[in-house]
């Protein structure tokens, strides 16, 4: 009777621990970013970098400017690779210009480029 008690509390723990293992969270992913310059002159390229951790190799991140409230996506975009990417921007209108990367629901932080 202790054998059988002993074999169905075992497979229990082996079961509930397999489970566990499938049920963990996947690492959380985080994307820097970095510009070359924070101020340009109009037309000037703007090169952007970052780390890209916890984003498949290969994915793209696109990079986005705030319009008002809103993030609008420019056509700026790099495919990560060895958890990195670098992408180029020019901008021609003067101002200060917030921008981010985004792939899916992971973004950086915003930088400012000031255009003169």
């Amino acid at each position: 009777m202790r054998i059988a008690t002993l074999a169905v509390a075992s497979a229990a723990l082996v079961a509930a621990g397999a489970t566990a293992a499938v049920a963990a969270p996947a690492p959380a992913s985080s994307i820097t970013l970095k510009a070359s310059a924070a101020k340009i002159g109009p037309g000037d390229v703007v090169t952007f970098t970052g780390k890209a951790d916890g984003l498949k190799e290969g994915s793209k991140v696109t990079l986005q400017v705030k319009d008002g409230k809103k993030w609008v996506s420019l056509p700026a975009t790099a495919k990560v690779s060895k958890a990195a990417y670098k992408l180029t921007d020019k901008f021609d209108k003067k101002g200060v210009e917030v921008l981010r990367v985004k792939d899916g629901s992971t973004v950086s932080k915003s930088v400012s480029v000031t255009v003169r």
